[in-house]
């Protein structure tokens, strides 16, 4: 149990280090980014997102700006899932880290002309169709 939370706290200690975050959109309640300069290639490519909060949610009794998503994509089959996931005190995924999780969601089918299609693309180094 010891290594596995090691694990997760080196990775996103990692992904905050090296992220190169670039926006590909905002909504009146957040900003979306994405590190596809540091996009991890294989069967599966996976991509760091950040989530930049206009204003704090909560979580139980705390509250958050800023929530970190590693999603892992299949380019073939078209299909992508949460990997690992923390939420952070402040924005731009700094502050204390207030959750996290690192267990894998089950594989979806991405939606045409859906956000999670427009990530599709940045990860698997497609063209918008």
């Amino acid at each position: 149990m010891k290594k596995h939370l090691l694990t997760l706290i080196l990775t996103l200690l990692a992904a905050n280090a090296s992220a190169e975050w670039q926006s590909i959109g905002e909504n009146a309640t957040q900003t979306a980014y994405v590190d596809a300069a540091n996009i991890q290639h294989g069967k599966h490519n996976t991509m760091w997102g950040l989530f930049d909060l206009k204003a704090p949610r909560t979580l139980g009794n705390i509250s958050y700006l800023s929530m970190k998503i590693q999603r892992e994509y299949s380019c073939h089959n078209k299909k992508s899932r949460i990997i690992a996931r923390s939420a952070h005190a402040d924005n731009m995924g700094a502050g204390e880290i207030i959750y996290s999780d690192h267990t894998p969601d089950k594989w979806m089918i991405i939606q045409p002309d859906s956000a999670e299609a427009a990530l599709w693309n940045i990860a698997c180094d497609k063209k918008p169709q």
